[in-house]
């Protein structure tokens, strides 16, 4: 499918093509360039368009409810959005994610993003502290980010940072990036002695990080 499911204008100077996870064509365009030099483009890109199209669709692990913003993933768990007149915040009751009623409609899906990325800067703050602690290893600063492809980094400062749509994972992929970049304390780059450590502390890292690779789709949620 070429015709794009979304055209976003701006003050931008070059025109941009992606493929969101639901297998839709998302166009970035600027504000004057016209519809017949966008679709030109798009036209000349048909063979990359079709090929990230079918690889999203032979993706079995993507949940197309999560991935189209109808359900939102916290820890594993997928949280269904409901309006609610009984809470002043966003909150999560079991399965559901209570919207407080008073937050206009176009102003949600922003509310929920500031609600996950606090939650992550939280939660990996603690996770840090928690393996610094079972590791004997101390690291200079612990921060989230908004990273396009990477789970997790660390710097030879020892400063560590994890992607915040990691508090979408399951608890046990984000403590394997977590345990992930305290190695590198170690071991700064992916050498064999590098994963020798990683072995030490997660027996199954091979199959955990198959598993992580599988949710990569989650890297390209809320983004502009």
């Amino acid at each position: 499918m070429l015709n794009p499911a979304n055209i976003h204008r701006s003050n931008r100077s070059s025109l941009s093509i992606s493929i969101d996870p639901t297998g839709n064509l998302i166009v970035k365009a600027p504000k004057h360039l016209s519809d017949k030099k966008i679709y030109d483009f798009i036209k000349s890109k048909g063979d990359w368009i079709r090929s990230r199209q079918t690889a999203v669709a032979k993706n079995a692990h993507i949940s197309q409810s999560v991935a189209s913003y109808n359900t939102f993933y916290f820890l594993g768990q997928e949280l269904v959005p409901v309006i609610s007149d009984k809470v002043k915040l966003i909150t999560r009751q079991d399965s559901a994610l209570l919207i407080p009623h008073k937050i206009p409609q176009d102003k949600i899906l922003k509310k929920i993003e500031k609600y996950l990325k606090d939650n992550a800067k939280q939660i990996v703050q603690e996770r840090c502290d928690y393996f610094s602690q079972v590791l004997r290893l101390s690291y200079a600063t612990a921060n989230t980010n908004n990273n396009k492809t990477r789970w997790g980094s660390c710097s030879k400062s020892r400063e560590i940072a994890i992607n915040w749509r990691a508090v979408m994972l399951k608890p046990v992929l984000l403590d394997y990036i977590v345990v992930h970049e305290f190695c590198h304390l170690l071991e700064f780059n992916h050498t064999k002695d590098f994963w020798a450590i990683v072995q030490t502390i997660l027996p199954n890292w091979r199959d955990l990080r198959i598993k992580l690779k599988h949710m990569a789709w989650l890297l390209q949620l809320f983004r502009d």
